[in-house]
């Protein structure tokens, strides 16, 4: 299904057409199923399409999150929305810390976070997210993210996200859109 497609119909007040942009992700990266085999959407599968790719633990590239900046995503002005920059960083912060600390199979829900704009991402820009987990207690996640279009850098986030106890939010595994369901 395409991304107009699984887009929820236009206010017929706004009026206009539902438009995207090619994604065209950079080679590695694959889309990110936030669905996971439920049949009801949550709030992650109406902010995408999101991408990931995976690299060598102890490496910057160990959980890196991308998208293609969609029309849809963008402000009056043009650019990437702050709100959107922020969701994107959150899920680094969850879904990268946890990757990067080798925990699997758990929600973790953010405990505090702050942000610094630094510039701004355009129309049809490829923004990749990458996270540096600067401490991990028993349970605490506490980590830099950075989310940068090219060389240059357009935010700064600081996360710490809570490890759940035992038994606590469990999850499905997120899989790549592509995989067949386990």
């Amino acid at each position: 299904m395409s991304i107009a497609e699984s887009a929820p119909p236009a206010h017929p007040g706004f009026g206009g057409e539902f438009r995207t942009i090619p994604v065209d992700p950079p080679q590695g990266f694959k889309m990110i199923d936030f669905q996971r085999f439920n049949d009801w959407r949550n709030f992650n599968t109406h902010i995408g399409p999101l991408y990931f790719r995976r690299g060598e633990q102890g490496t910057a590239d160990a959980f890196v999150m991308g998208l293609r900046v969609q029309p849809y995503m963008c402000n009056p002005a043009g650019t990437i929305h702050g709100g959107m920059m922020m969701t994107v960083a959150d899920l680094i912060g969850g879904m990268g810390a946890m990757t990067v600390a080798g925990i699997k199979g758990k929600f973790a829900p953010t405990v505090n976070m702050s942000f610094d704009f630094l510039a701004p991402a355009r129309e049809g820009d490829w923004v990749e997210g990458r996270l540096e987990l600067m401490r991990h207690t028993r349970s605490m996640l506490f980590s830099h993210i950075w989310l940068s279009t090219g060389d240059t850098k357009i935010l700064r986030a600081s996360c710490i996200v809570k490890i759940p106890s035992e038994g606590k939010w469990a999850m499905q595994k997120t899989r790549p859109a592509d995989s067949p369901p386990a």
